[in-house]
């Protein structure tokens, strides 16, 4: 990261257990410490976990796949504090 205020999708991948390639580049969220975003990471992956298992290409197949309730891929929501907790938040209704 760029002094821990940029994301992109080699954070995603490292977090997830797959390689880079298999995530599109993400547009970089500037403003936020490199604590914050590793609590963000986290959380989508435990809340992915929870609801997809372990396997990294179900995860990342889960990402990548348009998904009716964002209107888009979930990956695609990943480009805002708001659209990560969106996921986080949509993960957390699932595992209930």
């Amino acid at each position: 990261m760029d002094s821990g205020k940029e994301l992109i999708a080699s954070d995603i991948a490292s977090h997830l257990g797959v390689s880079e390639g298999k995530l599109p580049r993400l547009a970089p969220l500037a403003g936020y410490s490199e604590a914050d975003m590793r609590v963000l990471l986290e959380a989508l992956r435990n809340r992915m976990i929870a609801v997809i298992d372990n396997d990294p290409d179900n995860l990342v197949h889960w990402l990548l796949t348009p998904n009716e309730a964002f209107d888009c891929r979930p990956i695609d929501r990943l480009g805002t504090i708001e659209g990560f907790r969106e996921v986080i938040r949509y993960l957390q209704l699932l595992v209930r």
